[in-house]
């Protein structure tokens, strides 16, 4: 077995086919199908199951694939861990929420590239949830994340504080308490988004049901719908003070509600910590909000 053999069988199972796997990688599909035969033969295991309905990870197969990611992190930060600290280099792969990469990354991102130019860093936006899923599968290095993070082995970073209000059209009545939305559309992130969860949260606990929810991929998708009146969100005050200068928006504060919520920076406690990250760490730790 080699690096490469985990690297497909990481492929496969990410992309839930041998064929996809195989364009993926540009190999054929019986090359894929061969080497994961061969992964099978030396554990003496089956790692998948096949079936007309597609593959599925066995028993065995999930636990090698747990042992599989981790293998291939340490491969590729070791690299990192022998280079000169003069002239670190590597990638460095980051989740954030929209609201996050909209607002602060741009300022964080330009300071540390200055200081590492030779560090490459890929930006992934979703949800909260869905990046801290990311983390433990070792897909990303680190995720910024909204809400408390319990997850064993995951250490947490305080980022900036967000005070949350109700955005809507301009237009629009004035809100005093969450009973005047109840004729209201909610426009949010997909679910994962700890802004919606934070919501609903609030929504349940007043006894309140929207007429309507609609759901958007995009930050400016949901802005965009907000400010035409389909319907009303909840996101951090800054976001809303960004976007007023294009769009006739009104901010609502509810002053019953807790509104301020820490964005967290998240990241595994590895047994060998990767050089890059740290860097990125020490720029989180002199990052000033404006």
């Amino acid at each position: 077995m080699n690096i490469n053999d985990l690297t497909i069988f990481r492929t496969v199972v990410q992309t839930g086919s041998f064929s996809k796997a195989a364009a993926t990688l540009n190999y054929t599909q019986s090359n894929i199908s061969m080497k994961i035969q061969s992964l099978e033969a030396m554990y003496n295991t089956t790692l998948f199951y096949r079936g007309h309905r597609g593959i599925q990870l066995t028993a065995k197969g999930e636990q090698f694939y747990e042992v599989a990611l981790k293998m291939l992190h340490l491969y590729e930060k070791s690299f990192e861990l022998l280079q000169d600290d003069e002239h670190s280099s590597g990638i460095l792969r980051i989740g954030s929420m929209e609201t996050t990469a909209a607002l602060h990354l741009p300022t964080l991102l330009t300071t540390f590239h200055q200081a590492h130019e030779k560090i490459d860093i890929t930006i992934l936006t979703s949800p909260s949830q869905y990046n801290i899923d990311r983390l433990i599968n070792y897909e990303i290095d680190g995720a910024f994340v909204t809400g408390p993070v319990y997850k064993e082995n995951i250490l947490i970073k305080e980022f900036v504080n967000e005070e949350l209000v109700i955005i809507t059209s301009s237009n629009h009545k004035p809100i005093q308490d969450l009973l005047d939305i109840e004729d209201s559309t909610v426009i949010s992130f997909r679910h994962g988004c700890s802004y919606r969860a934070v919501f609903e949260h609030w929504l349940h606990e007043d006894g309140v049901q929207p007429k309507n929810r609609m759901e958007f991929g995009t930050l400016d998708g949901i802005i965009g719908c907000v400010a035409a009146g389909l319907g009303i969100t909840l996101l951090p005050r800054a976001i809303a003070e960004k976007y007023m200068a294009a769009y006739a928006l009104k901010l609502h504060e509810i002053t019953t509600k807790q509104a301020q919520i820490p964005t967290w920076f998240i990241y595994r406690k590895d047994e060998v910590q990767s050089p890059i990250l740290h860097y990125f760490l020490e720029a989180i730790e002199a990052y000033h909000p404006f």
